[in-house]
């Protein structure tokens, strides 16, 4: 039997906000002005959600890590506007928090971009914290950004639960190790929309304060 739930860590594309339109012009301006053919919609989706070290080892190897994020984060500016919230995100983020469910995001889009992402549909001020690739020193299937947003949220890896919608979530869940709920992804522990989340956690929850 899982450990009560004591707090809930989230992927932030894909799950929180759906940006695959704004990032797929994002990779491809990006790879254009590095001198790089641009990829097809299919050859990004298979990648998508990787991390800047996958991209620039596998398209851009020319390049730092963070010559990359700096291009992602000057070209994003262009298209935020492409950027959709998952409706749910709101309500079950504020609906954790009133069961004293601590809540962090754990993405491999660099810190300042994410929060900026995060506080343009409000979804900010409903987490606890944010953990990002740039600041775990690794992203996604590394379990360290996975890590360190249990760390800052102050509960253990095996009262959290990690939302996540990718292999590259999934395997770092497993690596964590945490347990891994798939938002219409995998087959073990899945939902299909986020708000059925609550459900999960409705049964298995303690409060922050429990001593379990």
């Amino acid at each position: 039997m899982s450990a009560p739930v004591r707090a809930v860590l989230f992927d932030m594309d894909g799950v929180l906000v759906f940006s695959e339109d704004a990032w797929f012009s994002v990779f491809n301006e990006t790879l254009t002005c590095f001198g790089h053919r641009p990829v097809s919609r299919a050859e990004f989706d298979a990648i998508y959600g990787n991390g800047a070290a996958a991209d620039r080892d596998a398209y851009m190897p020319e390049r730092s890590v963070a010559e990359i994020d700096s291009a992602y984060a000057r070209l994003f500016e262009e298209h935020l506007a492409e950027i959709r919230p998952n409706a749910a995100a709101p309500a079950v983020l504020a609906e954790l928090r009133r069961r004293g469910i601590r809540t962090s995001v754990a993405t491999n889009t660099t810190a300042p971009l994410a929060r900026r992402v995060l506080a343009l549909h409000g979804l900010l001020p409903l987490l606890d914290a944010t953990a990002s690739a740039d600041e775990a020193g690794a992203g996604k299937p590394d379990p360290a950004v996975v890590r360190l947003a249990a760390e800052r949220v102050g509960v253990p890896l095996e009262a959290c639960l990690f939302v996540g919608d990718s292999r590259f979530d999934a395997a770092a869940g497993a690596a964590a190790p945490v347990r891994f709920v798939g938002l219409g992804h995998g087959g073990a522990e899945r939902i299909e929309r986020l708000g059925e989340l609550l459900d999960i956690v409705g049964i298995d929850t303690a409060p922050l304060n429990s001593p379990v």
